[in-house]
Protein backbone atom coordinates (compact mmCIF):
# COMPACT_ATOMS: atom_id res chain seq x y z
CA UNK A 1 0.00 0.00 0.00
CA UNK A 2 1.12 3.79 -1.17
CA UNK A 3 1.99 6.16 1.79
CA UNK A 4 -0.57 8.53 1.83
CA UNK A 5 -1.48 12.02 3.89
CA UNK A 6 -3.74 11.21 6.41
CA UNK A 7 -4.70 14.27 8.65
CA UNK A 8 -4.57 17.91 8.01
CA UNK A 9 -4.74 20.79 10.17
CA UNK A 10 -4.22 24.17 8.39
CA UNK A 11 -5.57 27.22 10.49
CA UNK A 12 -2.35 29.29 9.88
CA UNK A 13 -1.74 29.45 13.41
CA UNK A 14 2.01 27.94 13.14
CA UNK A 15 1.61 26.47 16.86
CA UNK A 16 -1.15 24.55 16.43
CA UNK A 17 -1.21 23.11 12.60
CA UNK A 18 0.66 19.71 11.60
CA UNK A 19 0.34 17.58 8.57
CA UNK A 20 0.30 13.88 9.47
CA UNK A 21 1.27 11.05 6.94
CA UNK A 22 1.04 7.67 7.36
CA UNK A 23 3.69 5.25 5.26
CA UNK A 24 3.45 1.24 5.23
CA UNK A 25 5.53 0.18 8.08
CA UNK A 26 9.50 -0.18 7.85
CA UNK A 27 9.47 2.15 4.36
CA UNK A 28 12.85 3.79 4.51
CA UNK A 29 11.98 7.70 4.05
CA UNK A 30 15.03 8.90 3.70
CA UNK A 31 14.59 10.82 0.57
CA UNK A 32 10.66 11.17 1.32
CA UNK A 33 9.66 15.18 0.75
CA UNK A 34 6.61 17.26 1.57
CA UNK A 35 6.15 20.47 -0.60
CA UNK A 36 4.22 23.30 0.65
CA UNK A 37 2.31 25.35 -2.20
CA UNK A 38 0.23 28.80 -2.34
CA UNK A 39 -2.57 29.57 -4.20
CA UNK A 40 -0.98 30.55 -7.50
CA UNK A 41 1.30 27.10 -7.49
CA UNK A 42 4.17 28.25 -6.20
CA UNK A 43 6.18 25.51 -3.98
CA UNK A 44 7.55 27.78 -0.76
CA UNK A 45 8.91 25.17 0.99
CA UNK A 46 10.13 21.84 1.02
CA UNK A 47 10.90 19.35 3.84
CA UNK A 48 11.66 15.61 4.77
CA UNK A 49 9.56 13.72 6.98
CA UNK A 50 11.95 13.64 9.84
CA UNK A 51 10.94 10.50 12.74
CA UNK A 52 7.83 8.59 12.76
CA UNK A 53 5.93 9.08 16.27
CA UNK A 54 4.82 5.65 16.21
CA UNK A 55 3.51 2.79 14.36
CA UNK A 56 -0.14 1.78 14.07
CA UNK A 57 -1.96 -0.56 11.68
CA UNK A 58 0.80 -1.47 9.52
CA UNK A 59 1.43 2.41 9.45
CA UNK A 60 4.61 4.27 10.22
CA UNK A 61 2.92 7.85 11.49
CA UNK A 62 5.06 10.76 10.43
CA UNK A 63 3.94 14.31 11.71
CA UNK A 64 5.18 17.50 10.28
CA UNK A 65 4.86 20.64 13.01
CA UNK A 66 5.94 23.56 13.80
CA UNK A 67 7.89 21.98 16.42
CA UNK A 68 10.12 19.53 13.86
CA UNK A 69 10.08 22.45 11.12
CA UNK A 70 9.88 26.02 10.97
CA UNK A 71 6.09 25.14 9.60
CA UNK A 72 5.37 27.91 6.69
CA UNK A 73 1.98 29.72 6.96
CA UNK A 74 -0.19 27.35 5.14
CA UNK A 75 -3.88 28.26 5.06
CA UNK A 76 -6.63 28.13 3.62
CA UNK A 77 -6.31 27.67 -0.32
CA UNK A 78 -2.71 26.14 -0.28
CA UNK A 79 -1.73 22.96 -1.31
CA UNK A 80 0.89 19.88 -0.49
CA UNK A 81 2.78 17.49 -2.34
CA UNK A 82 3.79 14.27 -0.75
CA UNK A 83 6.82 12.89 -2.77
CA UNK A 84 8.35 9.47 -2.58
CA UNK A 85 12.47 8.90 -2.65
CA UNK A 86 11.93 8.39 -6.40
CA UNK A 87 11.04 11.95 -6.55
CA UNK A 88 7.48 10.89 -7.78
CA UNK A 89 4.54 12.46 -6.46
CA UNK A 90 2.25 10.24 -4.19
CA UNK A 91 -0.45 12.88 -3.54
CA UNK A 92 -1.15 16.25 -4.68
CA UNK A 93 -4.06 18.24 -2.48
CA UNK A 94 -5.07 21.45 -1.98
CA UNK A 95 -7.84 22.59 0.57
CA UNK A 96 -9.29 25.72 1.96
CA UNK A 97 -12.84 27.90 1.80
CA UNK A 98 -12.77 28.56 -1.88
CA UNK A 99 -13.26 24.87 -3.70
CA UNK A 100 -10.30 25.36 -6.27
CA UNK A 101 -7.49 23.36 -7.24
CA UNK A 102 -3.79 24.17 -7.88
CA UNK A 103 -1.44 23.40 -10.87
CA UNK A 104 2.32 23.22 -9.99
CA UNK A 105 4.68 26.04 -11.47
CA UNK A 106 7.82 24.35 -9.85
CA UNK A 107 8.71 21.91 -7.06
CA UNK A 108 8.10 18.28 -7.18
CA UNK A 109 4.48 19.06 -8.60
CA UNK A 110 5.40 20.98 -11.46
CA UNK A 111 2.87 20.51 -14.26
CA UNK A 112 0.57 18.37 -11.85
CA UNK A 113 -3.04 19.92 -10.76
CA UNK A 114 -4.13 19.19 -7.06
CA UNK A 115 -6.99 17.08 -5.73
CA UNK A 116 -9.16 19.70 -3.51
CA UNK A 117 -10.40 18.05 -0.58
CA UNK A 118 -12.18 20.39 1.25
CA UNK A 119 -12.35 22.66 3.85
CA UNK A 120 -12.06 22.88 7.46
CA UNK A 121 -13.23 25.25 10.36
CA UNK A 122 -11.09 26.55 12.70
CA UNK A 123 -10.21 24.34 15.05
CA UNK A 124 -11.19 21.32 13.15
CA UNK A 125 -8.99 18.74 10.23
CA UNK A 126 -9.36 17.53 7.29
CA UNK A 127 -8.97 13.16 7.40
CA UNK A 128 -9.06 9.96 5.17
CA UNK A 129 -10.32 6.90 6.51
CA UNK A 130 -9.79 5.57 3.04
CA UNK A 131 -6.08 5.78 2.71
CA UNK A 132 -6.57 9.20 0.71
CA UNK A 133 -9.54 8.35 -1.67
CA UNK A 134 -11.68 10.76 0.29
CA UNK A 135 -11.71 13.34 3.31
CA UNK A 136 -14.25 14.76 5.46
CA UNK A 137 -13.83 17.26 8.88
CA UNK A 138 -13.01 16.15 12.36
CA UNK A 139 -13.73 18.37 14.91
CA UNK A 140 -10.88 16.63 17.30
CA UNK A 141 -7.50 16.55 15.55
CA UNK A 142 -5.98 13.80 16.37
CA UNK A 143 -1.94 14.24 15.68
CA UNK A 144 -0.31 11.32 15.37
CA UNK A 145 -3.20 8.95 14.97
CA UNK A 146 -4.49 7.27 12.18
CA UNK A 147 -8.42 5.83 12.18
CA UNK A 148 -7.89 1.90 12.75
CA UNK A 149 -9.68 -0.53 10.36
CA UNK A 150 -13.24 -0.10 10.32
CA UNK A 151 -15.80 -2.96 10.78
CA UNK A 152 -14.93 -5.10 14.05
CA UNK A 153 -17.26 -6.45 16.24
CA UNK A 154 -16.18 -8.08 19.84
CA UNK A 155 -16.86 -11.71 20.83
CA UNK A 156 -19.80 -12.61 21.73
CA UNK A 157 -21.72 -10.62 19.14
CA UNK A 158 -24.60 -13.05 17.78
CA UNK A 159 -24.94 -12.54 13.75
CA UNK A 160 -28.10 -13.56 12.34
CA UNK A 161 -27.72 -17.05 9.21
CA UNK A 162 -29.98 -19.18 8.18
CA UNK A 163 -29.31 -21.60 10.87
CA UNK A 164 -29.82 -19.63 13.57
CA UNK A 165 -27.78 -16.85 15.62
CA UNK A 166 -23.87 -17.71 15.63
CA UNK A 167 -21.64 -15.73 17.35
CA UNK A 168 -19.42 -14.31 15.91
CA UNK A 169 -16.08 -16.10 16.93
CA UNK A 170 -17.44 -19.17 15.47
CA UNK A 171 -17.71 -18.36 12.14
CA UNK A 172 -15.43 -19.56 9.08
CA UNK A 173 -15.11 -19.33 5.62
CA UNK A 174 -17.93 -20.78 3.72
CA UNK A 175 -20.41 -20.40 6.58
CA UNK A 176 -23.54 -18.12 5.22
CA UNK A 177 -24.78 -14.98 6.88
CA UNK A 178 -28.40 -13.53 6.08
CA UNK A 179 -27.98 -10.11 4.34
CA UNK A 180 -30.38 -7.21 4.02
CA UNK A 181 -29.85 -7.07 0.03
CA UNK A 182 -28.57 -10.51 -1.13
CA UNK A 183 -30.42 -12.97 1.21
CA UNK A 184 -27.82 -15.74 2.82
CA UNK A 185 -24.15 -15.30 1.49
CA UNK A 186 -21.24 -17.26 2.04
CA UNK A 187 -18.68 -15.76 4.11
CA UNK A 188 -14.83 -15.69 2.23
CA UNK A 189 -12.43 -14.61 5.07
CA UNK A 190 -12.32 -14.15 8.24
CA UNK A 191 -9.77 -12.43 10.91
CA UNK A 192 -9.28 -11.64 14.18
CA UNK A 193 -6.73 -10.12 16.29
CA UNK A 194 -5.84 -9.08 20.28
CA UNK A 195 -5.94 -5.28 20.81
CA UNK A 196 -4.06 -3.50 23.95
CA UNK A 197 -6.47 -0.33 24.81
CA UNK A 198 -4.50 1.59 27.48
CA UNK A 199 -2.49 4.05 25.35
CA UNK A 200 -5.92 4.45 23.27
CA UNK A 201 -7.01 7.90 22.62
CA UNK A 202 -10.94 7.96 23.92
CA UNK A 203 -12.20 8.71 20.14
CA UNK A 204 -10.71 5.24 19.33
CA UNK A 205 -12.22 3.04 22.03
CA UNK A 206 -15.03 0.52 21.37
CA UNK A 207 -18.14 1.73 21.20
CA UNK A 208 -20.88 0.19 23.47
CA UNK A 209 -24.40 0.77 22.16
CA UNK A 210 -27.00 -0.38 24.23
CA UNK A 211 -30.09 -2.21 23.57
CA UNK A 212 -32.65 -0.30 21.58
CA UNK A 213 -30.52 2.64 21.24
CA UNK A 214 -31.09 3.28 17.84
CA UNK A 215 -34.50 2.28 18.18
CA UNK A 216 -37.19 -0.64 19.87
CA UNK A 217 -35.33 -3.60 19.67
CA UNK A 218 -32.42 -2.23 17.36
CA UNK A 219 -29.89 -3.53 18.53
CA UNK A 220 -31.79 -6.37 20.52
CA UNK A 221 -29.57 -6.70 23.60
CA UNK A 222 -26.16 -4.95 23.82
CA UNK A 223 -23.18 -4.63 20.54
CA UNK A 224 -19.61 -3.58 21.17
CA UNK A 225 -18.11 -2.65 18.14
CA UNK A 226 -14.89 -0.27 16.88
CA UNK A 227 -15.47 3.50 16.88
CA UNK A 228 -15.34 3.05 12.73
CA UNK A 229 -17.88 0.50 12.38
CA UNK A 230 -20.51 1.68 10.21
CA UNK A 231 -24.01 0.99 11.18
CA UNK A 232 -27.34 1.69 9.12
CA UNK A 233 -29.55 4.66 10.09
CA UNK A 234 -32.41 5.54 8.07
CA UNK A 235 -34.09 2.39 7.66
CA UNK A 236 -34.39 -0.98 9.51
CA UNK A 237 -36.27 0.62 12.20
CA UNK A 238 -32.73 2.47 13.26
CA UNK A 239 -32.72 6.23 13.51
CA UNK A 240 -35.51 6.77 10.93
CA UNK A 241 -36.75 9.93 12.82
CA UNK A 242 -33.64 11.65 12.21
CA UNK A 243 -32.60 10.12 8.47
CA UNK A 244 -34.55 10.12 5.55
CA UNK A 245 -32.90 7.50 3.46
CA UNK A 246 -30.95 4.41 4.26
CA UNK A 247 -27.27 5.36 5.02
CA UNK A 248 -24.15 3.77 7.06
CA UNK A 249 -22.40 5.83 9.62
CA UNK A 250 -20.12 5.52 12.33
CA UNK A 251 -20.47 3.98 15.58
CA UNK A 252 -18.41 7.04 17.42
CA UNK A 253 -21.09 9.37 15.19
CA UNK A 254 -23.17 8.27 17.31
CA UNK A 255 -22.32 8.51 21.17
CA UNK A 256 -24.38 11.80 22.25
CA UNK A 257 -27.41 9.85 21.79
CA UNK A 258 -28.49 8.28 24.64
CA UNK A 259 -27.31 4.63 25.79
CA UNK A 260 -24.66 4.98 22.80
CA UNK A 261 -21.03 5.79 24.21
CA UNK A 262 -17.06 5.27 24.19
CA UNK A 263 -15.96 2.02 26.57
CA UNK A 264 -13.37 4.47 28.24
CA UNK A 265 -12.26 1.73 31.22
CA UNK A 266 -12.27 -1.00 28.50
CA UNK A 267 -7.43 -2.52 28.74
CA UNK A 268 -7.95 -4.55 25.75
CA UNK A 269 -10.65 -6.19 23.31
CA UNK A 270 -10.32 -8.65 20.53
CA UNK A 271 -11.90 -7.26 17.08
CA UNK A 272 -12.96 -10.10 15.03
CA UNK A 273 -14.71 -9.02 11.39
CA UNK A 274 -15.49 -10.88 8.29
CA UNK A 275 -16.01 -10.33 4.48
CA UNK A 276 -18.35 -11.64 1.77
CA UNK A 277 -18.19 -11.70 -2.04
CA UNK A 278 -19.71 -7.95 -1.80
CA UNK A 279 -20.05 -5.37 0.96
CA UNK A 280 -23.27 -5.97 3.14
CA UNK A 281 -25.72 -5.09 5.31
CA UNK A 282 -25.71 -7.88 7.85
CA UNK A 283 -27.49 -8.23 11.40
CA UNK A 284 -25.63 -8.05 14.53
CA UNK A 285 -27.23 -8.58 17.79
CA UNK A 286 -30.39 -7.29 16.11
CA UNK A 287 -28.63 -4.26 14.68
CA UNK A 288 -28.16 -3.67 10.83
CA UNK A 289 -24.78 -3.24 10.42
CA UNK A 290 -21.67 -4.02 7.72
CA UNK A 291 -19.53 -6.70 6.94
CA UNK A 292 -15.88 -5.77 6.06
CA UNK A 293 -15.47 -3.42 3.48
CA UNK A 294 -11.72 -4.68 1.83
CA UNK A 295 -10.49 -1.16 1.11
CA UNK A 296 -7.58 0.65 1.72
CA UNK A 297 -7.04 1.18 5.51
CA UNK A 298 -8.05 -2.73 5.82
CA UNK A 299 -5.87 -3.90 3.88
CA UNK A 300 -2.72 -1.28 5.08
CA UNK A 301 -3.07 -3.18 8.31
CA UNK A 302 -2.64 -7.08 7.32
CA UNK A 303 0.50 -8.56 6.80
CA UNK A 304 1.97 -9.45 3.20
CA UNK A 305 0.48 -12.85 3.74
CA UNK A 306 -2.57 -11.66 4.73
CA UNK A 307 -2.91 -9.41 1.83
CA UNK A 308 -1.54 -12.25 -0.68
CA UNK A 309 -4.55 -14.63 0.58
CA UNK A 310 -7.18 -11.76 -0.45
CA UNK A 311 -5.25 -11.40 -3.71
CA UNK A 312 -5.85 -15.35 -4.23
CA UNK A 313 -9.55 -14.75 -3.15
CA UNK A 314 -10.75 -11.67 -4.97
CA UNK A 315 -7.96 -10.67 -6.90
CA UNK A 316 -5.58 -7.56 -7.85
CA UNK A 317 -7.02 -4.07 -7.08
CA UNK A 318 -6.59 -1.89 -10.46
CA UNK A 319 -7.41 1.39 -9.04
CA UNK A 320 -6.35 3.55 -6.27
CA UNK A 321 -8.90 3.74 -3.45
CA UNK A 322 -10.77 0.95 -4.86
CA UNK A 323 -11.91 -1.44 -2.12
CA UNK A 324 -11.23 -5.61 -3.37
CA UNK A 325 -15.34 -6.40 -2.22
CA UNK A 326 -16.99 -2.83 -2.78
CA UNK A 327 -18.95 -0.91 -3.64
CA UNK A 328 -20.20 -0.04 -0.39
CA UNK A 329 -23.46 -1.36 0.63
CA UNK A 330 -25.04 2.40 1.35
CA UNK A 331 -23.80 5.77 0.98
CA UNK A 332 -22.05 6.68 3.98
CA UNK A 333 -21.91 10.21 6.31
CA UNK A 334 -19.05 11.53 7.97
CA UNK A 335 -18.84 12.17 11.66
CA UNK A 336 -19.38 15.65 11.61
CA UNK A 337 -22.55 15.55 9.31
CA UNK A 338 -24.02 13.17 11.26
CA UNK A 339 -23.73 14.99 14.54
CA UNK A 340 -24.95 17.97 12.96
CA UNK A 341 -27.95 15.80 11.66
CA UNK A 342 -28.90 14.75 15.19
CA UNK A 343 -28.02 18.07 17.42
CA UNK A 344 -30.83 19.55 14.68
CA UNK A 345 -33.00 16.48 15.64
CA UNK A 346 -32.81 16.79 19.30
CA UNK A 347 -33.09 20.20 19.25
CA UNK A 348 -36.41 19.98 17.20
CA UNK A 349 -37.58 17.23 19.38
CA UNK A 350 -36.94 17.65 23.03
CA UNK A 351 -40.00 15.61 24.34
CA UNK A 352 -38.73 12.40 22.96
CA UNK A 353 -40.69 9.24 24.33
CA UNK A 354 -38.36 7.06 26.55
CA UNK A 355 -38.39 3.45 24.98
CA UNK A 356 -37.53 0.45 26.89
CA UNK A 357 -35.22 2.76 29.48
CA UNK A 358 -33.52 4.62 26.23
CA UNK A 359 -34.88 7.98 24.87
CA UNK A 360 -35.59 7.41 21.25
CA UNK A 361 -37.32 9.32 18.38
CA UNK A 362 -39.05 7.61 16.14
CA UNK A 363 -40.47 8.59 12.25
CA UNK A 364 -43.90 9.59 13.32
CA UNK A 365 -42.62 11.34 16.88
CA UNK A 366 -44.25 8.19 18.70
CA UNK A 367 -43.50 4.75 19.87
Amino acid sequence: MPAYISEIHYDGNKNVDFFEIAVPEGTDVSGYTLSFYDVGGNSYVTTSLGTPVQTQYGYDIYVVDNFTITLPDSRSGHGIALSDGDGTVIQFVSYGDSPSTITGINGAADGLTSTYIGAASSGSTLETTDGGATYSVQSTPSSGSIPGAPTCYAPGTLIDTPDGLRAVETLRPGDPVLTMDRGAQPIRWVRSSDHPLDDVREKNKPVLIQASALGPGRPARDLIVSPQHRVLVGGGGQLQGYFKEEVFVPAKSLIELPGIRHMKGKTAITWIHFACDNHEVVVANGCFSESLLLGPMVLGGLTQAERQSLIDIYGSVQRTGEAKNGPAARPSKTVGHVRRILAKGLNENKNRTACQGVEYRSGDGTI
